[in-house]
């Protein structure tokens, strides 16, 4: 059987592939979302992620190779704490943007 190598491009869009999409091009597309609130909401998402990330380092069993001291356990919390960021600016995950969208839908309307 004879493989094909298809560019990433020319791939048949998935439902959540869309569904990022769509995200990052709502971006700016509300005017009732001020840079603050995006803030806020990647802050939110920042927090989400490193607490997440912290309980999943913690599933890991440590073994004889393991590199574990003070040193080690603060440059990996800021290690972890970037990745969040990182994460969070980019809306790898879309919580910051369905936050958003939340704050939006509980607004009073105005007339």
């Amino acid at each position: 059987m004879k493989s094909s190598s298809v560019p990433p491009q020319q791939l048949p869009n998935t439902t959540i592939e869309a569904g990022v999409r769509k995200a990052k091009h709502q971006k700016n597309d509300d005017p009732r979302i001020t840079p603050e609130m995006r803030q806020a909401a990647e802050g939110l998402e920042s927090t989400f992620t490193s607490e997440m990330v912290k309980a999943m380092r913690g599933t890991v069993e440590e073994n004889e190779f393991s590199l574990h001291n003070s040193a080690s356990d603060i440059y990996q919390g800021m290690l972890d704490q970037e990745y969040a960021d990182i994460s969070a600016k980019g809306n790898n995950l879309g919580l910051s943007q369905q936050i958003i969208d939340y704050w939006l839908r509980t607004q009073p309307q105005s007339k």
